[in-house]
């Protein structure tokens, strides 16, 4: 392989001038440059990327890490996709692991991934999916520089003063309560395990907007261990078996709100005349309901260009301590909500159309 040294002999330059020019660090002029970049390039020259590192003291790799998650979802994707555009404008690389462990281990009892485990291997790590506050005691011990989305963080609030980019999805419910009390909704409920601190904060939002207008609370499906569509179908037998009647429902997902549209289409419910619809995180994939579904859109991509660029501050400037920071979500207003029908659908309503070619 030819080195720094062939690309100096072909160019007719000293070492340090490639280097000058390779790296950008400092003055060259015009016809230098030229003759050096195109030594380089006939020659094939690559630069050594452990030498470079080695130099800098920097690996110049970031870890993003999944925790307790069973598998990456699309919002985790939109927000590895933008973490990597950033740090790639930045000279970074960067690298994707899992990792399990439990809430109740003490920090000195966990066992790391390897990429963090190897001293050196990463300068930073971006956390995801589910992290516990033993976690966060270890790398602050290291010392490992952080960031954090902070929504499905499981532990004390005090945790996540610092390092943490959140996006207002408490807000964003109460925002929704409102909009649908605007149509002349008054019997609104919300669909999501409360147990899951994403769902907890949500379900706040929600709480505390109903509430304060004076309505009562419909939930359902606190505790039960599955997600997604099939939450979401088991969710609307519950609310209609259990005369709920709500004529409207805030979803905890995009998914669970599918969940509830399959089973109310199967019941012969007319969406929104029969009920509106609400789902959070405004997923591309579920582009395809007609009429389209109401969502509240995080703006991941800018979560994750955030989450990125926060981390590259705390690498550069680690005497620095970083407040967290909060972020607005947007309610797309879609054709999945409309003002009550009156009346509601009733049972011989319902078993009607269900005679109906």
């Amino acid at each position: 392989m030819p080195t720094i040294r062939d690309v100096a002999a072909r160019a007719q330059v000293s070492v340090a001038t490639v280097s000058r020019v390779l790296n950008d660090s400092g003055y060259a002029d015009s016809q230098t440059r030229a003759r050096v970049l195109r030594a380089a390039a006939d020659l094939n020259y690559q630069p050594n990327a452990n030498w470079s590192r080695l130099k800098r003291q920097s690996s110049q790799t970031i870890l993003f890490l999944l925790g307790n998650w069973p598998g990456i979802v699309m919002m985790h994707m939109r927000l590895l996709a933008a973490c990597e555009r950033i740090l790639r404008g930045q000279g970074y690389d960067l690298v994707f692991a899992r990792y399990d462990y439990a809430r109740d281990s003490a920090p000195g009892d966990l066992t790391l991934p390897r990429m963090l485990a190897q001293s050196g291997a990463v300068d930073g790590v971006v956390l995801a999916g589910v992290h516990h506050e033993n976690f966060l005691h270890l790398l602050d011990q290291r010392p490992l520089p952080y960031t954090m989305l902070g929504n499905s963080f499981s532990g004390p609030a005090a945790a996540q003063a610092h390092n943490c980019i959140l996006y207002d999805d408490i807000g964003a419910c109460a925002e929704a309560v409102a909009y649908l009390r605007r149509l002349g909704h008054r019997r609104i409920a919300f669909v999501g395990n409360v147990a899951l601190p994403w769902f907890g904060r949500r379900y706040e939002g929600y709480r505390q907007a109903m509430q304060e207008a004076g309505l009562e609370p419909i939930s359902v499906g606190d505790n039960w261990p599955m997600s997604g569509l099939d939450y979401g179908q088991l969710a609307t037998a519950q609310l209609l078996r259990d005369g709920l009647a709500p004529t409207a429902i805030l979803a905890g997902n995009d998914e669970i709100a599918a969940g509830l549209w399959r089973e109310l289409s199967r019941r012969r419910y007319h969406l929104p005349h029969d009920m509106s619809l609400i789902g959070i995180g405004n997923r591309p994939e579920f582009g395809v309901l007609d009429p389209a579904l109401t969502s509240i859109s995080v703006f991941e991509d800018q979560l994750g260009e955030r989450l990125a660029s926060l981390l590259l501050e705390r690498i550069r400037h680690p005497e620095s301590a970083h407040a967290s920071e909060t972020y607005p979500c947007k309610l797309i207003e879609r054709a999945s909500c409309a003002p009550p029908s009156t009346p509601m659908p009733n049972a011989l309503t319902i078993a009607a159309r269900k005679k109906t070619p």
